[in-house]
């Protein structure tokens, strides 16, 4: 084999306290930008949300702006996800965890497959997290939104250092 030809790498499936850590980094991240974008000032909810007001405040005031709010949500959360998945295979949360979404043939995320991931994500939420937990006791570490999109979250090799004086030339 010459130098540029390389031989596949054998990857280890991530497990769930690592994918975890890096859902929980995200979230954060989430929480940081939505808080940018939807502030609840700009719609004048301040005073719906004051406990000695409330009552006085009609339904029909808070409850369609309420519903804005969460709409914005879950756009900026859906593009977030997406976004990073087919850009990177990573988000934030994923790059500091060293982890990364691939399909299941090595092949970086399309937007359809991204999609359909998201997807999973909200039935694995909708079934009581049991989607996410069911990466505990699966042999590749797949959730059910990764069985959905034919998807699995590698950690990514290290960098092997230098060996001392060892140089460009060498």
């Amino acid at each position: 084999m010459d130098d540029k030809t390389k031989a596949p790498i054998a990857l280890e499936f991530a497990g769930f306290w690592r994918r975890l850590g890096a859902f929980v980094l995200d979230l954060v991240s989430l929480a940081v930008i939505s808080s940018l974008f939807t502030p609840f000032s700009w719609f004048g909810l301040a005073g719906f949300w004051d406990n000695g007001n409330i009552f006085d405040t009609p339904l029909w005031f808070g409850l369609p702006l309420l519903v804005v709010g969460e709409l914005i949500s879950f756009v900026i959360t859906a593009v977030f996800f997406i976004g990073f998945w087919v850009w990177r295979g990573q988000t934030p949360g994923k790059m500091v965890a060293g982890i990364k979404v691939i399909r299941v043939d090595g092949t970086n995320l399309t937007i359809g497959t991204a999609l359909l991931r998201y997807l999973g994500y909200i039935v694995s939420t909708a079934i009581l997290f049991i989607g996410f937990f069911w990466i505990v006791f699966d042999e590749r570490k797949q959730g059910i939104h990764d069985k959905m999109a034919d998807t699995y979250v590698v950690k990514l090799p290290q960098p092997i250092p230098a060996a001392p004086g060892a140089g460009a030339g060498a």
